[in-house]
């Protein structure tokens, strides 16, 4: 088995999640999310991003609060794996604002479904959904 990494590493290992790491890098967040904890991370795949037409993109990425808090609404303080999940209604995401955690057979933050779960980290835990959330 090999050796935990924190969240930025694993996320950059996984490969899936280059938007999202460009975010983080361009806000300076890779030493909070590389050494603080724990957190929980809904992490969009790269496929999320696609149908953002690239010119929001690029909007997006010059408004640095706008972007502070789309990332920040991905991010919960605290390790949720997905049985804990499984027991609670609502998050409070880092941005301040409420996740809707609901259970249709399948796990959904705010109707999105967790496709891959508790990736676990040195600090932390990444779950994979195929959307943005917005805010």
């Amino acid at each position: 088995m090999s050796e935990q990494k924190n969240i930025v590493e694993t996320a950059i290992e996984m490969g899936d999640f280059s938007t999202l790491i460009s975010a983080a890098k361009k806000l300076g967040l890779f030493n909070k999310f590389s050494n603080e904890g724990p957190y929980t991370i809904f992490a969009p795949i790269e496929r999320a991003f696609e149908p953002i037409p690239d010119s929001v993109t690029d909007e997006a990425f010059e408004d640095r609060e706008y972007l502070m808090d789309i990332i920040n609404y991905h991010i919960v303080e605290g390790k949720y794996l997905t049985s804990g999940l499984k027991n609670i209604q609502t998050l409070t995401a880092l941005n301040g604002k409420t996740l809707k955690v609901s259970k249709n057979g399948k796990l959904l933050v705010n109707g999105i479904e967790i496709k891959k779960e508790d990736i676990e980290c040195t600090n932390g835990v990444i779950h994979v959904i195929e959307e943005i959330l917005i805010p």
